[in-house]
């Protein structure tokens, strides 16, 4: 009688995960026919135009939210897209940069912040922002399973991934944000005269002898994705990449700095650190607090990168 029962039991169980799994690919082929028609918003629609410019754009800018606001592409080359997203480190960036076509010619600028590399607790969660892609891109999908970063019902369940992004993905289908076909991906922040006094009590209040108590011990896991981004690198020949740091308003330890420059100088990537480009400047008007330029602040530093390269060999 027991045999039975476990008999039946063990049918209504396969049968509801053969139901189950069924709804689930119906579920994720249509937020995939929503999705893939999204080009706004940084649920999918930034990542989509991404994909879809990736190898026909003369220059890429890849990072956080330092990439996005602080460089834009139209002062520094020609024809480009700034793929820099809030949030992100360098397991989103290297995902990404693994997507391109390797024979195409480009000029790749990647935005490296040193507390990615010094911080203990940074375990590449960034790369869930990917997820959307898993089982559709190739690249992201190796890239997401290598991380460990989906649990085994994302990986069996496929709709599972887009929780968190439906309702932006719905909003921005039925109300771009923005018109796609003019952006470039690059989103400087305007400051009001409302919110300069603020910035200012920020910016007055940001130590400037704070010392270094950390010991800046590189976290492993951020290294070898730069060191997948290398990897890259060599496989590239035609690719031309650049490695920086943006400005910060006041950096109070170099000492996570001249660790980085040595990292990169024996990965054998080029990298300039311009994190104190403005620390002797008083103009606050170039920042929105101390960490982020204004708008203001992002075109001069966008100038001064397309002055520096633009009779070199980047």
């Amino acid at each position: 009688m027991n045999k039975e029962i476990t008999k039946k039991f063990l049918k209504i169980v396969v049968l509801t995960l053969l139901i189950s799994y069924g709804l689930d690919k119906l579920v994720f082929f249509s937020l995939n026919k929503i999705s893939d028609k999204v080009m706004t918003g940084q649920s999918i629609g930034k990542l989509n135009q991404f994909l879809s410019v990736k190898d026909t754009t003369a220059f890429l800018v890849f990072g956080n939210s330092r990439a996005n606001r602080h460089i834009d592409v139209d002062m520094v080359g020609h024809k480009g897209y700034n793929m820099g997203i809030d949030g992100t480190g360098i397991a989103y960036n290297s995902a990404l940069i693994n997507t391109l076509t390797e024979n195409k010619k480009q000029f790749i600028l990647v935005h490296i912040d040193t507390k990615n590399f010094f911080d203990t607790d940074y375990e590449g969660a960034d790369i869930r922002g990917l997820k959307t892609k898993y089982q559709r891109d190739t690249n992201i999908t190796t890239a997401l399973e290598k991380s460990g970063q989906l649990s085994v019902l994302q990986q069996f369940y496929y709709s599972m991934n887009y929780n968190g992004n439906a309702i932006g993905i719905i909003k921005n289908y039925f109300k771009p944000s923005y018109n796609y076909k003019t952006y470039n991906g690059y989103d400087p922040i305007s400051v009001s005269a409302d919110q300069e006094s603020m910035r200012d009590i920020v910016l007055s209040n940001f130590a400037s002898d704070k010392e270094c108590l950390d010991n800046h011990e590189v976290n492993t896991m951020a290294l070898d994705y730069l060191k997948s981004i290398k990897t890259f690198v060599e496989k590239s020949p035609n690719k031309t990449f650049l490695f920086v740091t943006s400005p910060i308003y006041n950096d109070t330890c170099d000492l996570d700095n001249i660790k980085l420059a040595k990292i990169m100088q024996d990965l054998g990537l080029e990298y300039r650190d311009y994190s104190n480009l403005y620390k002797e400047s008083k103009d606050n008007s170039l920042w929105k607090d101390a960490t982020h330029m204004s708008k203001k602040g992002a075109e001069a530093f966008s100038k001064l990168l397309a002055e520096k390269f633009k009779n070199s060999k980047y």
